[in-house]
């Protein structure tokens, strides 16, 4: 591919994985799927950009298979409608297998109605061999039990220190392969730091490296890593830097309300990080930032409106910034 085709290509598209062998799995998650076959339900679980739902496309690859995005489609009548009629329609495109696979994209996305539909139908067609039912989520704890217990839970983060230093070294040696393909050189400390930082997110990654790839920074170092460390930085950004509360109001609002768990989760994870880096002077507040995220973390699930949540711990990490 051309330099000028490159540029006007998303790496995240560019190289998503097509067939088993190109994704980065644990090996446990691997061996689970030999051969490709689809043994039972599958619940895959993990942060988003660790590869759950270019897996379930992988597998139902060679099936006929059904996606649905649950987070833009949980109605009842999607149950009735959509998934009930797949699974009890013939195949009108042929596929290597008769096997048809139905994938709940973002399934901690549902309503409580759609759950309640949902384990019905999987229990209608619990009997019937060639159906598959693939479903991903970010949180878990989101799913009911009655539905976790229809599936196989296959979580993508590391389990032990040991599967967390495989992933880290098979996430360093194909993002190293896609710095030589690019013609980019990266250090040895920065591809460590690289990858450490936007663990266990490879999309994550590959979107960062498009940024240095359209800034034309064709040789990286660890500084060059560190002022791409958070995926969030913007909204870091604006804590310390925005005292307008309308403004403040007006961005979060337009660009996070799709991603309100995600940012909660960075502001008690990255944001310590950033923090330490940037304005070590605020070191001390550090305790007080992480209880005020994890009360709003866990007042998330009781709103109407969970960027309410956000907001308001937008508001009150400023709050705790400013005084003396």
């Amino acid at each position: 591919m051309s330099n000028e085709s490159l540029n006007n290509y998303l790496f995240t598209a560019k190289y998503r994985p097509k067939k088993l062998d190109d994704i980065v799995l644990l090996d446990r998650i691997r061996n689970e799927f030999i051969g490709g076959d689809i043994k039972q339900n599958y619940i895959f679980l993990g942060p988003a950009g660790c590869g759950k739902t270019s897996l379930a496309k992988i597998l139902a690859n060679d099936t006929t298979y059904l996606y649905i995005n649950v987070s833009d489609e949980s109605s009842v009548d999607v149950i009735r409608t959509k998934i009930s009629e797949f699974c009890l329609s013939m195949p009108i495109v042929s596929s290597s297998t008769n096997m048809k696979v139905v994938i709940l994209d973002e399934m901690d996305g549902a309503s409580d109605q759609f759950y309640k539909a949902l384990r019905g139908t999987i229990e209608k067609f619990t009997e019937n061999a060639n159906i598959r039912f693939i479903g991903t989520c970010n949180y878990i704890n989101k799913i009911p039990d009655p539905i976790q217990d229809r599936f196989m839970c296959i979580n993508f983060v590391p389990a032990t220190k040991k599967e967390e230093y495989e992933l880290l070294n098979k996430y360093a040696r194909h993002i190293i392969k896609i710095c030589k393909e690019l013609n980019i050189v990266i250090t040895k400390d920065a591809i460590i730091e690289f990858v450490k930082k936007n663990f266990p997110s490879m999309r994550s990654m590959i979107s960062k490296l498009q940024t240095f790839y359209d800034k034309g920074i064709k040789n990286i170092s660890i500084d060059d890593i560190k002022i791409l460390n958070y995926s969030f930085v913007d909204v870091f950004e604006l804590i310390f830097n925005n005292t307008n509360p309308i403004e403040n109001y007006k961005v979060i609002v337009s660009q996070y309300a799709d991603k309100v768990d995600d940012v909660l989760y960075s502001l008690g994870i990255d944001l310590p990080n950033y923090i330490k880096d940037n304005y070590p002077n605020m070191v001390n507040k550090i305790p007080q930032i992480i209880i005020e995220v994890a009360n709003y973390q866990s007042q998330r699930y009781q709103v109407i409106d969970p960027i309410i949540s956000l907001l308001a711990c937008v508001f009150k990490i400023q709050k705790i910034i400013n005084s003396q």
